[in-house]
């Protein structure tokens, strides 16, 4: 079999290999997308795949067990040749694929929807991919959520290219100050002039200290870094003006994550480099400062992505996993006593056949909210999957968290109207309390809410029930 080749194709390769996606371990990352699909669009199999020159590499998976194909028996090199989705209802009756393995194979692929990803350049490396066994097509609201999906994975993309980018950036400044200790060390008696000019030009913060860490230089990036003027600079304490909790201790090729203060009295986290030097028998110290915010901006952004439910925007099962230890041991230390209460939605499957995934993602938002203006701001909600959810509550009276309970169960039957549809659903509580003295796991005490959570289902749904005590 043989398949296109992009025009692009060196550049679209070169950007592959430079991301470093290819042949590496699964990340949540991709995974959760990978799963939603599969949830949203009621399929069997999802992949994010990534075309190699020869090969299909599939970086996540869901219902399939192979990693890896050649390429010229990729539906995705297909796709990739496109900015559009490509559909294909049944295989069988496509020729570019008819004779495929895969189709010819018992339960071989029948449907396969796929969205190209692409980098900030527009270069495509792989694409999104949903996939049945069965014939069928796609509705509109099917298509926009895998659409929004592939978003989630084109910006993770998007997100390493500038990563990728600030490190490249960061190499090359490093480089550039090696080259500058290495003529200071050997040349800075000649070169005063000369180096001078360098610094004042530079993109880093450059101080001259003496012994005492008295300021000797302050060049002109460190006036913008840090708010103030060279003249008002010159001869102060650094420690009076930018480190108020002393400097940075670290020489040569060590560098520092510090905190520094700028004039309106802001901090600024940065990365400082120290260089020593003995000029005419006198100790010199050189501080090369670069400004940090935007790489932590970035690096908390993608741990907040980590943790948070996509769709409702809550914590999300791994933020949950965190937190509910951390509670667990604030009951043993104040006494107080923990409640969790595990809820599922009673109904939600039917209104998501009846209506489509678009209206049943929108309800969850809805439900998702109610809960959030519920409960107090110190309690915490999060998305357990699906239709569940988990409510861990801090130090409330026991007697009234039954009453809690019941309140929610009312909330939750509240109809609501999206568009023309006029909705209900209904909701099953299960509560386990956890006090100083238990010795049970987090994964015991969830388990035992979701124990009395079925046990309210199979009372009639919409009830609440309390676990018993361990």
């Amino acid at each position: 079999m043989s398949y296109p080749i992009a025009p692009d194709e060196d550049a679209r390769l070169a950007a592959l290999y430079e991301l470093e996606l290819l042949d590496t371990p699964d990340e949540p990352a991709f995974d959760r997308v990978t799963r939603l699909v599969t949830k949203l669009l009621d399929v069997p199999i999802s992949t994010v795949t990534l075309i190699d020159a020869e090969r299909q590499w599939i970086k996540s998976r869901v219902g399939v067990e192979v990693r890896e194909t050649s390429r010229d028996v990729a539906f995705c090199a297909y796709t990739i040749m496109a900015t559009e989705p490509l559909i294909v209802e049944d295989a069988r009756q496509d020729p570019r694929f008819a004779h495929n393995p895969f189709v010819a194979a018992v339960d071989g692929i029948r449907f396969y929807a796929g969205i190209p990803l692409s980098t900030t350049k527009g270069l495509t490396l792989g694409s999104l991919c949903a996939i049945d066994t069965k014939p069928r097509s796609i509705s509109d609201q099917e298509l926009t959520a895998l659409q929004d999906l592939a978003a989630i994975i084109t910006d993770e993309i998007h997100l390493r290219e500038r990563l990728l980018l600030e490190k490249k950036n960061a190499q090359a400044s490093q480089q550039a100050l090696n080259e500058l200790y290495r003529s200071m060390e050997s040349q800075i008696e000649r070169r005063t002039n000369e180096l001078n000019l360098v610094i004042e030009s530079a993109y880093d913060a450059y101080i001259s200290l003496d012994a005492q860490g008295i300021i000797l230089d302050w060049n002109r990036a460190a006036e913008i870094m840090f708010g103030w003027p060279r003249k008002a600079a010159l001869t102060k304490p650094i420690t009076q003006l930018i480190f108020p909790e002393g400097l940075p201790t670290g020489y040569d090729r060590a560098s520092i994550t510090a905190t520094a203060k700028r004039h309106d009295g802001n901090a600024l986290p940065v990365e400082v480099r120290v260089k020593k030097l003995m000029i005419d028998g006198r100790e010199r110290r050189s501080l090369f400062i670069h400004d940090i915010t935007e790489r932590q901006q970035l690096e908390r952004l993608r741990d907040q992505q980590a943790r948070e439910d996509v769709l409702t925007k809550l914590a999300n099962r791994r933020a949950l996993d965190e937190r509910l230890p951390e509670a667990m041991a604030r009951v043993r230390r104040t006494e107080k006593p923990l409640a969790v209460l595990f809820m599922d939605l009673d109904g939600f499957k039917a209104i998501n056949d009846a209506h489509g995934h678009a209206v049943g993602d929108e309800l969850l938002r809805v439900i998702a909210k109610r809960l959030r203006q519920a409960v107090r701001e110190t309690d915490y909600v999060a998305r357990w999957a699906g239709d569940e959810f988990v409510l861990l509550l801090e130090g409330s009276d026991a007697t009234a968290i039954e009453t809690l309970a019941n309140k929610l169960v009312h909330l939750i039957e509240e109809p609501m109207t999206m568009g023309e549809a006029a909705l209900s659903v209904s909701v099953s509580i299960g509560v386990a309390l956890y006090l100083p003295a238990s010795a049970e796991t987090a994964n015991e005490l969830l388990k035992r809410a979701d124990v009395a959570m079925y046990d309210a289902k199979r009372s009639g749904k919409a009830q609440v029930r309390i676990a018993r005590p361990v």
